[in-house]
Parts: structure tokens; C-alpha cells; sequence
């Protein structure tokens, strides 16, 4: 199993909302839209995890997925990157950039200079924590679910 998939048992296993997969040529087909529009294309492991669920909610943390998806009969939607590129568009600060996703207090988006996601301060959009990829995203997201066990003991010795 791929730590991708891992990370999103462990969200599945612990009430995660998710949403049917899509085909990674339909994000690589938004991604060229993004690029004539002036904005990062999805980053390739972004891509992966569409394909896997097309997004993501849980515990305060909000994954984009490609389009705008409804839910409860249009009460309201999960966020869709294309709906909300525009928002890096017109925000200097985060030109070059790509918003993925939501916090509470956080905005998570992919850095294509730094080729880097970014955690970044929903306010002042001053970077948190970086990740190298969003298997690193997702790890540092469900630490809290995992095990804590006494310093020098391992699983085996409970």
C-alpha cells in the first residue's frame, strides 16, 4: 500500500468525508486551464490524491477537490480548486502559488518556486510549516491519531 493511501485509510478509519475519484486526465486537462489563466498547474501528487478521492474534509481540514462538488442539495459545497484559483490570481502574495486547501486558522497551497506545500497563516499568509509533498502534508495532519507510545518501547512490547 502507498503511503498515500496509508495517510487516507487512517482519515477513512476516523470519519474523514470523501468523494468519488476522478480520472488523473481530467485534473491534467484543469491544469492547462490553470496555466493559460496564469496560475501553477496541480502539482503531480496533488494529482494522485484526486485520483484517489476527490477530495477531503475532516476534523477541520478542508482538501480541495478539482470542481466545486454540492452537497445537501446545494446548502453548500466542498471547495473546488478551479472555482478558487482565481483568489491566487488577485493576491500578490500568493502569485506562483495554488490553494488546496483549508483550516481553521490555515490556508494550505503549493509553492511551485520552493516546489513546496505551504501551510501559511490564513491572515497573514506568513508560512507555518513546509512540506516537501502532501504525503508529509498528511502525516503531520493525522500525528495526533497516532499511538503515542513510551519513549524506547515499540508497538511490540505493549
Amino acid at each position: 500500500m502507498s503511503e498515500l493511501n496509508e495517510c487516507l485509510k487512517t482519515l477513512y478509519e476516523n470519519y474523514a468525508v470523501v468523494f468519488p475519484p476522478i480520472e488523473p486526465k481530467i485534473a491534467q486537462q484543469a491544469s492547462v486551464k490553470l496555466v493559460k489563466s496564469g496560475v501553477p498547474p496541480i502539482p503531480l501528487d496533488y494529482v494522485s490524491f484526486l485520483a484517489a478521492t476527490n477530495g477531503l474534509s475532516w476534523n477541520g481540514v478542508v482538501l480541495f477537490s478539482l470542481e466545486n462538488i454540492e452537497r445537501n442539495k446545494g446548502q453548500f459545497f466542498h471547495p473546488g480548486i478551479m472555482q478558487n484559483f482565481s483568489f491566487c490570481q488577485n493576491n500578490a502574495v500568493m502569485r506562483k502559488k495554488l490553494l488546496l486547501g483549508l483550516g481553521w486558522e490555515t490556508i494550505l497551497a503549493y509553492d511551485f518556486a520552493g516546489k513546496e506545500y505551504l501551510l501559511l497563516d490564513r491572515y497573514s499568509y506568513e508560512t507555518i510549516v513546509k512540506f516537501s509533498t502532501l504525503v508529509d502534508f498528511l502525516k503531520h495532519v493525522i500525528k495526533p491519531l497516532q499511538k503515542q507510545l513510551p519513549a524506547g518501547m515499540s508497538e511490540n512490547q505493549e
